[in-house]
């Protein structure tokens, strides 16, 4: 028996005894995100309310094995169920697409975006986790930085192997759509279909459905240089080898990122000249 949807709150509505609703940040979802004042607190949180505590309990346990300037900061959770953060000023990498010409990023801007959510993804997977549900609407741009949210499809080692079907469609790994075994190269191909929108102001696939079949079952991606034809053939390799239908061909997020600063042609670069970003060799 399927779980009740979360309740939906109405600006003022109270969240227990120390919460009181200012808004809707993304009621999309399952389990809906609202701006909160915390009375004790005296500040602003985002607030995620869920259908059950052990939903709430699984998600704070998630993300509070992690600390990484890319990935949104835990403040606690508690009763009715929900999961407190730290509330992000700024759109969402969808939102934001949608105020440019033609739904796209500057070139440069799109792979600074990239290897920011890149560098979130890494440390998860240091950590023994994936996300799982990568794409523009689960990261906020706060102050230029994107900041990789919502973990509710996010797995532990131990679950890799599970059979559930979660995510969003356009940007899930094949092995992901026939609920085979994940790993981290199921993050990169989201990370990958989520590069190519910000680039082509499209998905890679056309739409699909569960109920039907998913296209990256079957289909190529289309060429990323047939939306942008000003995207280096270097560059939309790279894409497409994210979004291999194979995990093992797509790129480890160690060659993938360096290789993503290579093209970055507009504006100052991530790292100085020379400097290896990597992890440090041993003394």
């Amino acid at each position: 028996m399927r779980p009740k949807p979360a309740p939906r709150l109405t600006p003022g509505a109270r969240i227990g005894a120390d919460l009181t609703v200012l808004g809707v940040l993304d009621d999309g979802g399952r389990d809906p995100v609202y701006i909160a004042w915390h009375h004790r607190g005296w500040c602003p949180v985002a607030c995620k309310v869920f259908r059950t505590r052990a939903q709430a309990r699984r998600e704070a346990g998630i993300i509070g094995a992690l600390a990484h300037p890319n990935i949104v900061r835990p403040l606690g959770f508690g009763e009715p169920p929900h999961l407190l953060m730290e509330y992000l000023e700024g759109p969402t990498l969808s939102t934001l697409l949608k105020t440019l010409p033609a739904r796209r990023l500057r070139v440069s801007d799109a792979l600074r975006a990239a290897i920011h959510l890149g560098a979130a993804l890494a440390h998860m997977h240091e950590r023994g986790f994936v996300h799982l549900d990568v794409k523009p609407r689960n990261a906020i741009v706060t102050r230029g930085r994107p900041v990789l949210f919502d973990f509710g499809a996010a797995r532990a080692r131990a679950d890799w192997g599970t059979r559930r079907l979660e995510g969003t469609d356009p940007y899930m790994a094949p092995e992901q759509c026939r609920r085979e075994k994940v790993s981290p190269a199921t993050d990169i191909f989201a990370l990958g279909a989520t590069l190519y929108e910000l680039l082509a102001g499209e998905k890679p696939f056309p739409p699909g459905a569960r109920r039907g079949l998913f296209p990256q079952l079957t289909q190529d991606p289309a060429p990323l240089r047939g939306h942008r034809p000003s995207v280096p053939r270097a560059l939309e390799t790279i894409v497409h080898r994210c979004l291999s239908r194979d995990p093992a061909a797509r790129p480890l997020l160690s060659a993938l990122l360096p290789s993503l600063h290579e093209h970055i042609r507009g504006g100052a670069p991530m790292w100085p000249p020379d400097f290896d970003p990597g992890p440090a060799a041993a003394v």
